[in-house]
């Protein structure tokens, strides 16, 4: 018995599908298609559950959502109206407040200088990143990460990151902020993800195809099928090492609708 074929796409946001004012508007076409289709559009980001929840509403999405750098997967429990949609939660990474305990303390043992989503009010994260208030508290409400903003030498940080190491912590570059997290990342979330829609659909052969533009962005390309590189203004920051490597033609949303429409009218 032959299986039927589908594309599983996972998608970073942050200057992937969203563009510098955080609108998807130049994929839309493409995303259409994908709905058409029946083919799945995952969110794989560094943004948190809360952040991503109303990008799923808007896109009419009920696909899992994989938060916080692969430090949580959230699986939809129901299919109810998307604003309405619960989510089964599972941390794959260490609790946030582990991870703080472990990075305060050694800031204030050693004097390192740096700063975090913890040591921010909302007003003071919505002036550092341009998001407003509510996405700002949205993007604070972490469960399993700690974006931070490092302000002492590349040797003080590599001192940093080798101490959090011996506690299971890893310090992942991510666009704007280095991320501090318990030993996962988006590869995580690609083979979770994978495996949820293997067992419900037992009798398809998904593709994974994977999208993004950052550092962080490299392991999840790796693990996938099919990578595409979203280029910056200068051009590609990543060259991920997978079989199969695609370069999106433009940056952002634009260069991903790009990537998606070429990939469809080949399959």
């Amino acid at each position: 018995m032959s299986l039927q074929k589908k594309l599983l796409v996972v998608t970073d946001l942050d200057a992937t599908l969203l563009d510098h004012n955080y609108s998807w508007a130049a994929a839309e076409p493409a995303i259409g298609q994908l709905r058409t289709y029946g083919f799945p559009l995952v969110f794989n980001s560094s943004k948190t559950l809360a952040e991503m929840k109303p990008l799923a509403s808007a896109l009419d999405s009920g696909a899992p959502i994989v938060a916080e750098n692969g430090g949580l997967v959230a699986l939809p429990e129901n299919g109810g109206a998307p604003d309405t949609r619960e989510y089964a939660i599972d941390v794959k990474g260490l609790a946030r407040q582990t991870i703080l305990d472990v990075a305060h303390g050694l800031r204030a043992r050693e004097g390192y200088q740096f700063r975090g989503f913890a040591d921010w009010s909302t007003a003071e994260l919505a002036a550092l990143t341009g998001l407003s208030t509510e996405q700002a508290e949205a993007s604070g409400t972490r469960l399993a990460t700690e974006p931070i903003r490092w302000d002492d030498s590349e040797a003080n940080r590599l001192r940093f990151a080798d101490s959090l190491a011996t506690q299971g912590i890893r310090m992942l570059k991510g666009g704007r902020f280095w991320h501090l997290m318990g030993d996962v990342d988006k590869a995580d979330g690609v083979q979770a993800v994978r495996q949820y829609y293997e067992q419900r659909e037992p009798n398809v052969a998904w593709q994974v195809v994977a999208l993004g533009d950052s550092a962080n962005d490299t392991a999840m390309l790796e693990a996938a099928d099919i990578a595409v590189v979203i280029p910056h203004a200068e051009g590609p920051r990543i060259q991920p090492e997978a079989a199969h490597v695609r370069h999106a033609p433009h940056p952002a949303s634009a260069g991903w609708n790009a990537a998606i429409l070429s990939l469809l009218a080949e399959i």
